[in-house]
């Protein structure tokens, strides 16, 4: 019998306090430029799915931080996020208790294991996190 484990429970249970919006990328790819990153999604609120599944700091000394950059400075975050659904890479997620817009860049599938998905989402300044 192999190892499973199931805590959909757990997760409804951390994230009940907690509103998140979720927006899915569309099929129609929309490039400023030729080559250029596919990142336009329309962030209607209607079009938005609500959930209420725990998002947390990765690292709890520095969610949110102040990055040094030619010109200034530009707040970045990065978060994890534990959902008992699919979602792909470029999913827009906002979370009001981070400050903002985040999009998930990569993420763990425990499936075979048990029932939830672990999605790393990052954020910045420029777009969508603001103090």
């Amino acid at each position: 019998m192999a190892f499973y484990m199931d805590v959909s429970d757990m997760i409804a249970d951390f994230g009940e306090t907690s509103e998140i919006k979720v927006w899915k990328p569309d099929d129609s790819a929309n490039q400023a430029y030729v080559g250029g990153p596919t990142d336009e999604i329309d962030l209607d609120a209607d079009k938005a799915e609500i959930r209420h599944e725990p998002v947390l700091p990765i690292n709890p000394n520095s969610s949110l931080g102040r990055k040094i950059i030619a010109g200034g400075g530009q707040l970045e975050g990065k978060l994890v996020w534990y959902s008992t659904d699919k979602y792909p890479s470029g999913t827009i997620v906002k979370v009001p208790a981070q400050l903002g817009y985040y999009k998930v860049t990569t993420y763990g599938i425990w499936n075979p294991y048990s029932e939830f998905y672990e999605y790393v989402l990052e954020g910045d300044g420029q777009h969508g996190i603001e103090e």
